[in-house]
């Protein structure tokens, strides 16, 4: 069900951060007191995307005037939006111009309509896609519309706010993320699509079952001299052969690939033989053994497929730039901000982080970087976790030292703390980091909590002084990025605090059960400290906690407590197993 269709007056407060800069250009009537003005016009033969982005459009315009504009292929009369594609706007750039009365959006040859109509939409009509049960439009019956003329290309191309809230396709098409796990289909645009070749595919390639026994000189020999199957051997000629043979395969299969991994699996061990050991000492790095394989492969597949990107993993023990060795041209290398940063800093900002000196050493050597980010508490993807200004930071100190992706692993595997916001914020800074961060937090809040959204602004600033209370904890936090839920800034204040303003926030909803269910779902996080602290924190009121937090999670399909395999049920009767049992009757 779509909510917050209309402009309330309690929601007044709402302005449009997203409002394209600059003078507006003539105005277009589209729609009169509910009567179409003229319709929408495609190419002659439009492509899928042409298509697809039109129906989009008609259907938003339906929604706001409750009106349907006609959609016409090659020239028709009184035409007042023309949808069109363009080559110089490269894949998924856009362009809206006003040309001889009539609405111009144009855009590049994947994504670039849609993203044309959806900046429309966003940008100079105020809807707003927050998430697929959250959508806000203005509704008028009759629509003006006087855009601002401009031409934009997004600087990334791997837009990925990896939490699972974010892997719907329809929301990533919608919000302009590029996200090789939101599966938007190829007449729709497509995404940057690695089609099952997504990192620590060594094992993928050589799999142990098929190749260890008869040949365990393809696999890493360890520190004792014996053969281990949990890694390859990435200099051993054989290798290379039957890796390039299984891409070649995977790309003679799933045609629309942009991108494969051929990268170490996770696990930190390098191989040690003579021809990895003499690299590896020569080069100062294991990176320049895992170039010895992901250069050959690059430079077969390139022959065949120019336009596919071979990427490989700059992560723990490969993390370092080689002396000499360089990744071909058609390399994406793809840096983890990992030991260096975020696992032991994760609300430092990674300029201020040793992995700042890598990823400037790496986009200094190499045009092609992409960012693997952490962002949120693998030990507990509920924990309270106040690093919204962090993950915005680094998406511009990325961007700046030469990346051209980014993902921000966060909860993965189901809802996790404040996912919604975050994925909404930052999918719009991947977008255009020039967007101010705290607007937009702003703009989710006020749009999606409506009436409780002053409550809710309430809890971001208990937040935010939390962190300004604790942060020299905060700095270093005990366990890094898995910070237990008794760490100094859980406080028993700071949970009173929350817990009292979660309960205004829910007046405020009562009546409206989608804003129930929002604000309820937010509060998660603050119920499962209480739960995970135990009676001996809570006091009296732990059965109750533990009751909400079930009631809410069971119903937000909550599985995964932390990263790994599914631990909710577990966890939950734990937690029920510390309520105190009543004393017996005498």
């Amino acid at each position: 069900m779509i909510a917050n269709l209309l402009f309330a007056s309690a929601q007044a407060e709402w302005t449009n951060t997203l409002k394209a800069p600059g003078k507006p250009a003539a105005r277009i009537k589209v729609v009169k007191s509910g009567k179409p003005q003229g319709g929408i016009q495609l190419p002659e033969h439009p492509t899928p995307q042409e298509t697809k982005a039109a129906v989009e459009l008609q259907h938003w315009i339906k929604e706001m005037t409750g009106t349907t504009l006609g959609i016409h292929a090659g020239k028709a009369r009184g035409s007042r939006i023309a949808i069109r594609t363009d080559a110089s706007l490269g894949d998924e750039g856009y362009a809206i111009a006003v040309r001889r009365g009539q609405l111009v959006l144009s855009g590049g040859k994947t994504r670039g309509v849609m993203n044309a109509v959806y900046a429309l939409l966003e940008e100079d009509l105020g809807c707003r896609f927050y998430a697929n049960d959250s959508i806000r439009l203005p509704r008028t019956n009759t629509l003006v519309v006087a855009p601002v003329a401009r031409r934009y290309v997004p600087r990334l191309k791997i837009r990925d706010p990896f939490y699972a809230c974010a892997f719907d396709p329809v929301w990533s098409l919608r919000n302009r993320a590029n996200a090789p796990s939101a599966a938007v289909p190829e007449e729709q645009g497509g995404r940057v699509d690695y089609d099952g070749m997504f990192v620590h595919t060594h094992g993928q390639i050589l799999p142990p079952d098929k190749y260890f026994k008869e040949h365990p000189d393809y696999f890493a020999q360890a520190a004792d001299g014996k053969r281990t199957a949990a890694q390859l051997c990435p200099t051993h000629p054989e290798v290379v052969k039957i890796a390039t043979e299984y891409v070649r395969q995977v790309l003679a299969d799933n045609p629309h690939t942009e991108i494969v991994s051929v990268s170490k699996n996770d696990v930190q061990l390098s191989c040690l033989c003579e021809r990895c050991k003499k690299l590896r000492d020569a080069e100062g790095s294991d990176m320049a053994n895992q170039l010895f394989l992901v250069n050959q492969v690059a430079a077969a597949i390139e022959q065949e497929h120019p336009d596919v990107l071979i990427d490989t993993l700059a992560y723990l023990e490969t993390i370092q730039v080689p002396k000499t060795a360089r990744p071909r041209r058609n390399v994406t290398i793809r840096l983890c901000n990992d030991s260096v940063g975020a696992w032991s800093r994760p609300f430092t900002p990674a300029a201020q982080c040793d992995v700042a000196k890598l990823v400037t050493a790496w986009g200094a050597v190499h045009n092609r970087i992409c960012i693997w980010d952490y962002n949120v508490n693998f030990s507990h993807y509920l924990a309270p976790m106040p690093n919204l200004d962090v993950m915005v930071s680094n998406i511009r100190f990325w961007i700046q030292n030469q990346a051209e992706g980014v993902m921000l692993q966060g909860g993965y595997q189901g809802p996790a703390e404040r996912d919604q916001m975050k994925c909404w914020v930052t999918a719009k800074i991947m977008w255009n980091p020039s967007w101010d961060e705290k607007a937009l937090a702003r703009d989710f809040v006020l749009g999606h909590y409506g009436k409780a959204a002053p409550a809710m602004e309430e809890y971001e600033a208990l937040l935010e002084k939390m962190k300004a209370d604790y942060a020299k904890d905060l700095a270093s936090p005990p366990g890094g990025i898995r910070y237990p839920m008794d760490a100094p800034f859980f406080t028993r204040d700071f949970v009173t605090q929350a817990t009292a303003i979660f309960a205004r926030a829910k007046e405020s909803a009562r009546g409206d059960d989608d804003l129930m269910r929002r604000v309820e779902r937010a509060e998660l996080p603050i119920l499962y400290v209480q739960c995970v602290r135990g009676p001996g924190f809570v006091g009296d009121g732990y059965a109750q906690v533990v009751a909400e937090f079930e009631r809410i999670a069971r119903r937000e399909n909550i599985r995964f407590l932390q990263e790994g395999d599914t631990d909710f049920e577990a966890k939950l009767a734990g937690y029920k197993n510390q309520i105190p049992k009543p004393a017996a009757r005498p």
